[in-house]
């Protein structure tokens, strides 16, 4: 599934290559008339050369200028040609998103004082809108409101930040749709070459190490030393240099007839099938650090790593080992407490240090700067977070290590080296653990306390839009959901929630993680807790905020609670999938693309290859 997925990617890539390619062929033929058919059919294509930011500015151009039946027609052909090729699951964010450019079609022909345009939108549509109910019900007399935009109901749907957000996200839900799209043969034309020359470059570095006999002995003397590091630590089955290649993990251990990790850390009884379960189809394990890891992230692409260690040494990484990317290791004066990519500027990585500075580190030429200073008063760094589309980024600091009830939130501008705004939050009710995390576009920022409290922030003025009391303690992570109207709470020892935005207070799913004792969707008997080693063992399997990372998609969630990650499907709780142990606990977990990472005490890193089946 993974690779037509990437395949159809690369051909909707490639669309500009392929035209251009038809061009020149129809001029070599000289089919002069067939080629002025094709510009013409160019002009016209409502595909857009699938560039989903032409085709949401036609869409939202038509509704803004009230060409109603332009608007919907356009709509019918997206639903026919785009939307009819996602999962069932997707139908409700269609349908959201249909609701919302109509919203604005009202909103614009209020606007422009055509209220005779929404007289004639109601008359045509208006019945099979009240069907719906909820809140369509006050937009049916929208037209007769005096000043909508002054009314509590329709005030957010005036504002610029209501656009904006609109078209961000209908753009990225849009891009999500080509991959799953069927592609003509013509389109792979472009990643067969590419392809074809990824194996050129291979089969000419394997003839390299074959012919080079002093390049072979000095390989397999590194293999030997490194191969008495590996037992020294006790990590792995097999070393074949620094970077240590794992085969499939259930294809090995089926034909040698060793039993899998999968279950053995906790007894897992699926409930309900997920429709569609996230396997790993490939395992790789590194020793890049000689002493215990304690952060690691993927870059945005997930093509790079960055592991920081107990020994203070930086490395600047990939796992592929075609890249041409060189390593980069860098031994600091100073002691990283949090750190986090550039999501916008993939070469820049940002480094929280226990005195309050960001440093930012530029991977391109290995330049280190310190640019951003933090208040003395909050040093504590709690959780760091970078937006989708900007250098912006989010600090959450306290007063206090272990304590935080006395916040300060700041947004920095890291291109221009500058705080944007800054917000003190003092809690009545002490607090030892707070989460973060910030939705696409960075303008709004949900906190989880371990207390049970959540609150959505706006970033731009700190104001708080939204408050959640969950009524769960040691809430260890929280995320906005794919459709970023609800978000997504974990618990210490795995409960996972969902709440809405719209409605406070309003838990829309519950479930609980198979990773101690319990019972609920996708756990089972467990473990027993009737000794004293068992409590030991359940005090272990708990959860943080660096131990916990959803899929991009939102639909699966990676666990680590103690050597090893585990898959989780989020609707149904079922686990569809572990990695292999290490040999020690993991530290902290992360995930990109279709790849997680799992960092340990032992100096070793896993990368999980992931496929959906």
């Amino acid at each position: 599934m993974v690779d037509y997925v990437q395949s159809a990617k690369a051909g909707i890539e490639s669309v500009q290559f392929i035209d251009d390619l038809i061009r020149e062929y129809l001029l070599f033929r000289g089919f002069k008339s067939t080629l002025m058919s094709f510009e013409e059919d160019l002009e016209k294509d409502q595909d857009k050369g699938f560039s989903a930011e032409k085709i949401v500015d036609e869409l939202l151009t038509m509704a803004t200028e009230l060409r109603v039946d332009d608007f919907l027609e356009y709509w019918k052909y997206l639903t026919f040609r785009f939307f009819s090729h996602l999962s069932p699951k997707y139908h409700r964010t269609t349908k959201m998103f249909e609701t919302r450019i109509i919203r604005l079609f009202l909103v614009a022909a209020v606007k422009a004082g055509e209220r005779a345009q929404i007289r004639r939108f109601m008359d045509a549509h208006g019945h099979t809108l009240g069907k719906q109910g909820g809140d369509w019900i006050p937009w049916l007399g929208i037209e007769y409101v005096e000043n909508p935009a002054g009314r509590p109901e329709f005030q957010n749907f005036f504002s610029d930040h209501w656009y904006t957000s609109l078209r961000t996200a209908l753009v990225d839900f849009v891009q999500t749709i080509f991959p799953a799209m069927a592609v003509p043969r013509i389109m792979l034309f472009d990643k067969e070459r590419r392809k074809i020359e990824a194996l050129q470059r291979r089969i000419k570095l394997f003839e390299e190490q074959t012919s080079d006999e002093t390049r072979i002995k000095a390989i397999e003397a590194t293999e030997y030393e490194t191969s008495l590091v590996e037992n020294h630590i006790g990590s792995v089955d097999v070393v074949k240099s620094p970077a240590i290649k794992a085969a499939d993990t259930a294809t090995t251990a089926a034909a040698v007839g060793e039993p899998t990790d999968i279950g053995q850390t906790v007894g897992i009884i699926q409930t309900e099938e997920p429709s569609s379960m996230l396997k790993i189809s490939r395992e790789d394990i590194f020793l890049e650090h000689n002493s215990g890891i304690s952060l690691a992230k993927f870059s945005v692409t997930g093509d790079l790593i960055a592991s920081y260690d107990d020994e203070s040494i930086l490395k600047i990484w990939s796992p592929d080992p075609l890249s041409s990317t060189p390593k980069m290791k860098n031994e600091l004066d100073f002691t990283v407490s949090a750190m986090t990519w550039d999501r916008k500027h993939a070469h820049l990585l940002y480094l929280y240090d226990e005195d309050g500075y960001i440093h930012t580190l530029n991977t391109n030429s290995n330049l280190l700067n310190p640019h951003l200073v933090a208040e003395k008063r909050h040093p504590w760094i709690q959780a760091m977070r970078a937006s989708s589309i900007s250098s912006s980024l989010l600090t959450v600091c306290s007063a206090k290590p272990e304590n935080t009830s006395d916040l300060s939130l700041r947004i920095w501008d890291a291109s221009a080296n500058k705080m944007l705004a800054t917000k003190r939050l003092n809690s009545k009710v002490d607090t030892h653990g707070v989460s973060a995390a910030l939705n696409h576009n960075g303008n709004l920022a949900v906190l989880a306390y371990n207390t049970g409290f959540v609150k959505l922030l706006d970033t731009r003025s700190f104001e708080t839009v939204a408050r959640i009391d969950t009524k769960q303690q040691d809430l260890c992570a929280i995320e906005f959901s794919m459709d970023e109207d609800s978000v997504m709470a974990v618990t210490e020892e795995g409960r996972l929630t969902q709440w809405s935005l719209r409605k406070d207070n309003q838990m829309l799913a519950e479930s609980t993680l198979g990773i101690s004792t319990g019972s609920g969707a996708g756990t089972g008997t467990g473990i027993s807790a009737s000794t004293s080693t068992s409590t030991a063992v359940l005090a272990e399997l708990r959860l943080d905020s660096d131990r916990v990372a959803f899929t991009p998609d939102r639909e699966s969630i990676v666990v680590a609670p103690k050597d090893q990650c585990l898959v989780f499907n989020v609707d149904s709780a079922a686990m569809t999938d572990a990695t292999r142990r290490h040999k020690d606990l993991v530290s902290c977990i992360d995930f990109a693309a279709d790849k997680s990472l799992s960092a340990s005490d032992d100096g070793t890193i896993r990368i999980a290859q992931y496929r959906k089946v």
